[in-house]
């Protein structure tokens, strides 16, 4: 039974993009896990084949992007994101040979043309109906070109999850996918050699009020709206902070889990 490629999320992309486009202006100085994701596709990269045409989703402010245009000095790269400030905050980090535009990965009239690698960071998670999504953009890539993406698996913020006093019922923010998941949805693309790997990190800060506040200037935060999210009562808000602080913390701050995932595949080539 196929793993219910075009169910929708109910994420309310229009109040999702107000977010990160408020918070384009601190997103840099708050995007370390971010950074440090985008530095390891870039790693994984190292060995891939020159590209002639890269399409990437979700550019934010250029990071990737900006190594992708260093390391594939060549290639025709389109960057795409949905939050405007973001993409304007990109036009001054990366090269101007970088087409940059503001549009929705899971809606825009893209190139049909074959590409040879299509990727993106913490980016799939607010695609509103990924199965399907991904079906359409593997359907971009030329023969043997590749789909990279890294995004957040559930075990992200289980410090957070643990402390909530909600006796049990459902934690607020995005329904994050496993890595299994994510490597069904690019086998059901018809894409082969579906790898997909999960790795834990563990990032301090010096209480859990600075982490909520770091997590909102980055514009992934938790508000009414957008279809997803719960939103806390100031009390009860209070009271979880005081907890996770209380329960967590040592003299060096409290701790916060990220389960990153990266997962990847091919589109076959097809014999003569």
């Amino acid at each position: 039974m196929p793993l219910q490629a075009g169910a929708l999320t109910g994420i309310d992309k229009s109040a999702v993009a107000s977010r990160f486009n408020r918070s384009a202006g601190t997103y840099d100085e708050h995007c370390r896990v971010q950074r440090l994701m985008a530095a390891r596709l870039a790693a994984r990269l190292e060995t891939f084949p020159q590209p002639g045409r890269i399409l990437e989703l979700g550019c934010g402010t250029g990071y990737l992007t900006g190594l992708l245009a260093a390391r594939y000095p060549r290639a025709d790269i389109l960057a795409v994101d949905f939050a405007a400030r973001m993409v304007d905050l990109a036009r001054v980090r990366v090269p101007e040979r970088v087409n940059l535009a503001v549009a929705d990965a899971e809606t825009a009239d893209l190139p049909t043309a074959g590409f040879d690698l299509i990727v993106s960071n913490a980016t799939v998670q607010w695609f509103d109906s990924p199965g399907r999504t991904l079906q359409r953009l593997a359907g971009r890539l030329r023969p043997g070109g590749m789909m990279l993406h890294s995004t957040f698996g559930p075990g992200t913020f289980a410090e957070l999850r643990a402390v909530l006093d909600d006796g049990g019922s459902r934690s607020p923010g995005l329904p994050l996918r496993p890595a299994g998941e994510w490597a069904a949805l690019l086998q059901e693309c018809g894409l082969s050699r579906v790898e997909a790997g999960t790795r834990r990190e563990v990032v301090g800060y010096p209480t859990a009020a600075g982490f909520l506040t770091e997590l909102h200037s980055t514009g992934a935060t938790w508000r009414p709206g957008d279809g997803v999210s719960t939103p806390l009562p100031p009390g009860r808000l209070r009271r979880m902070l005081e907890r996770y602080d209380a329960e967590l913390g040592t003299t060096e701050g409290v701790p916060v889990t990220y389960e990153l995932i990266e997962v990847c595949g091919n589109r076959p080539i097809k014999p003569t």
